[in-house]
């Protein structure tokens, strides 16, 4: 009687292993796909017709840094973006006035190293020399970054 009752025990034991990872192994696929979603949508959010809209799009991304690689192009495209926006609403933090194109430049640095290269070509061969700007002063946090 206690073989059957610890058989059963096991097998309950193993039903409920099984069962519970295959849960597990499909939430981490729809977090990823989640994080994708909002990453892309925020992409979108750079081509809107508002500044304030293409500033705080701009400022998620670079919370979301490597996971945000795919947004450097439009984020680079953003660098000579002159138009000011109000920090407390973009970021937060209150800081005096920002641009579109600084909070672009911001997002890069946190986004990494990957971005280096998308800011160099932008340095060389932009025509907008705010976007030359931009590319330059995000070159250097990241250089600086890269030295602590």
């Amino acid at each position: 009687m206690r073989q059957h009752r610890d058989a059963i025990l096991l097998s309950a034991v193993l039903s409920c292993l099984l069962l519970f990872s295959g849960f597990v192994s499909k939430t981490p696929n729809a977090s990823i796909r989640c994080v994708n979603d909002n990453i892309s949508r925020h992409i979108a959010q750079l081509r809107s017709k508002e500044a304030q809209q293409k500033a705080s799009a701009a400022h998620w991304l670079g919370e979301r840094g490597t996971a945000a690689q795919k947004a450097i192009p439009a984020l680079v495209d953003l660098l000579g973006d002159e138009t000011p926006v109000s920090p407390s609403q973009a970021n937060g933090d209150g800081e005096s006035s920002t641009t579109v194109g600084q909070e672009a430049a911001a997002a890069l640095v946190n986004i990494g190293k990957s971005s280096t290269d998308a800011l160099i070509h932008t340095l060389i061969n932009s025509p907008k020399a705010y976007a030359r700007e931009n590319a330059a002063w995000a070159l250097g946090a990241l250089h600086r970054r890269q030295m602590i």
